[in-house]
């Protein structure tokens, strides 16, 4: 007995006759004819009587019916599932997310998603981009954001660098350059970084350089602890250009800071996480299909953006 078996059988019940049976099922008359008379000789019984030339089910045969409904109800269900028709498996994605783009960027693309998966289940965490890695390595989140801090084995990173951008106060007389250097900016005060972080050393490198002052005034843990002092005309920062997009997209002021290149270019290094030994569900990879989307289609749309 098997599910082709069933499924004849059970359309010959619904419809009476092997001849619209087997027209409903696509097959020929003597095929379906065949799985009854297998389906028979496996229960050890006939399941119809023939009495001028119609089929008439025995006892058995609606017992039998029912079970086929259930189980072939059940088998379209999985089907269905499996294949992302319905809701009966729960989708839940766990997403690790460095701080600058935890608020904003992942929260609207979140919504976004949801709005084509609509059953899908998040939990989204804001952490540093060493724990991140860690949480990732770790397997307690699928997907992670972060800067790239180390390598590891028990991450898959897709690496992507892109060019740190130069803040300056919309009225500063550096705002209209197509870029600024070391040399314009010598000596002003500038707000940066923690002493650690990669764009605080490679700034500080750039500026020793070209035999130039960094007079960092300020050492702030992220880049929305300076924002407003760049807006205020208290200091200089360099940031990176998905920083760049957060102020220009949720400060009620947008135009109080004109971002300019930086040369020589400064880089920024990120990247999306995956466990090293864990495959991804479907809904996982779509989401991060969709993240790899949306960080191109952010860089790519910034007035800087080819420069």
């Amino acid at each position: 007995m098997n599910l082709w078996h069933l499924t004849a059988f059970r359309e010959v019940m619904r419809t009476n006759s092997v001849t619209k049976a087997a027209q409903n099922l696509g097959r020929t008359q003597p095929a379906v004819s065949n799985c009854i008379a297998s389906l028979e000789d496996d229960i050890g019984y006939r399941l119809f009587e023939r009495r001028n030339g119609r089929l008439h089910p025995v006892p058995e045969a609606q017992y039998l019916l029912a079970e086929a409904d259930d189980i072939l109800g059940r088998v379209g269900s999985l089907e269905r599932t499996m294949k992302g028709i319905d809701s009966a498996i729960p989708n839940q994605v766990r997403l690790a997310c460095m701080p600058v783009l935890s608020e904003f960027f992942m929260p609207r693309l979140i919504a976004r998603f949801v709005a084509k998966h609509p059953h899908t289940r998040f939990l989204s965490i804001s952490a540093s981009s060493p724990v991140v890695y860690e949480q990732v390595a770790a397997q307690q989140f699928d997907i992670g954001l972060a800067e790239m801090v180390s390598e590891s084995d028990l991450v898959d990173t897709e690496p992507r660098e892109v060019e740190c951008v130069c803040a300056l106060p919309k009225d500063d007389p550096l705002a209209g350059l197509d870029y600024v250097t070391p040399q314009d900016l010598d000596g002003r005060p500038c707000a940066t970084f923690l002493e650690n972080h990669f764009i605080a050393r490679q700034l500080r490198d750039s500026f020793d350089a070209a035999g130039r002052t960094l007079n960092v005034q300020f050492h702030m843990q992220n880049g929305a602890a300076q924002y407003s002092l760049v807006a205020s005309n208290v200091a200089f920062g360099v940031f990176s250009p998905l920083s760049a997009w957060i102020f220009q997209n949720t400060n009620a002021e947008p135009d109080s800071i004109r971002f300019v290149p930086l040369r020589p270019a400064i880089q920024y290094r990120y990247a999306i996480l995956t466990p090293a030994h864990k495959t991804l569900s479907q809904v996982a990879q779509s989401f991060v299909k969709d993240l790899r989307t949306e960080l191109d289609s952010i860089l790519s749309d910034r007035p800087d953006a080819g420069c």
